[in-house]
């Protein structure tokens, strides 16, 4: 459906963004569904036909708003920067029936592309099992290289001091399972060659997880895929590929038991 135009003849109202454009909108629908506008409308006014209001909100945030107030398809939100004006405009006038669908929708709609940003606004609302599953999602970023400064500011002092522990804790205890995780023993007596060049996988293994501590059953499976492991052993038999790919499902299968979450 396309956008609700807000050029109705039957407005009773209408809105000045600060940024000068003109949204014609229903009182009714207004008082319904936010009562800092229902208390609006009740102080007294002028005595016109139609009520001009001022609303010290930009066009860009407040549009989108009021148009989720009205039983219309709802706008789209693609962007998590409109995401957050849009929670905080209905935050302002206590709107909880857009705060509810754009709570449901942060994780399910964000946290791929933007799994830091999501926990910095999840935190900056008290959504706490939201924090904590954006948490596990930012092990796949190195924090301690790069941490924008408006994720911080928005997230506030504790929550980034809970990421920046959860980060540094399962970094150094992921780089030193890594370190002793033993490999696999073949299960075929005629083999007797090393499963995999070990202190090449260890030394790669143990700088990803320095960085990026959350490894990832795809990122083990790119190791093996660009490692120059053999596919038989020595006296040629078929377990070397295949104790390589058990050393790496014995190794995730252990970093899963670490810690996770905020």
């Amino acid at each position: 459906m396309a956008p609700y135009d807000f050029n109705a003849p039957d407005a009773d109202i209408v809105f000045r963004s600060s940024d000068g454009k003109e949204l014609r909108v229903h009182r009714l629908i207004l008082s319904l569904s936010s009562p800092v506008f229902q208390g609006m409308f009740g102080l007294p006014q002028p005595s016109t036909e139609i009520l001009n209001i001022d609303i010290p909100d930009p066009s860009c945030a407040l549009e989108p708003f009021i148009q989720y107030l009205y039983p219309l398809s709802p706008p789209r939100v693609t962007d998590i920067s409109m995401w957050a004006a849009l929670y905080t405009i209905a935050e302002k006038y206590g709107a909880e029936a857009v705060m509810e669908p754009l709570r449901d929708m942060l994780i399910c709609r964000f946290l791929e592309t933007s799994p830091l940003r999501v926990y910095a606004l999840a935190s900056r609302w008290g959504f706490t099992e939201e924090a904590r599953i954006a948490s596990r999602k930012t092990l796949t970023m190195d924090i301690f290289k790069h941490f924008p400064p408006e994720d911080a500011e928005l997230m506030g002092g504790g929550a980034c001091q809970q990421l920046y522990l959860l980060h540094f804790n399962r970094r150094e205890a992921a780089r030193a399972l890594v370190e002793k995780h033993p490999l696999p023993v073949s299960t075929d007596s005629s083999c007797t060659c090393s499963p995999l060049n070990c202190k090449r996988v260890v030394s790669a293994l143990s700088q990803r997880v320095g960085t990026r501590p959350w490894l990832t059953a795809e990122e083990l499976c790119e190791e093996i895929a660009k490692g120059d492991y053999p596919k038989k052993c020595g006296n040629n038999c078929r377990n070397a590929l295949k104790n390589v790919h058990a050393y790496f499902t014995s190794l995730l299968r252990a970093l899963s038991d670490l810690p996770q979450t905020i």
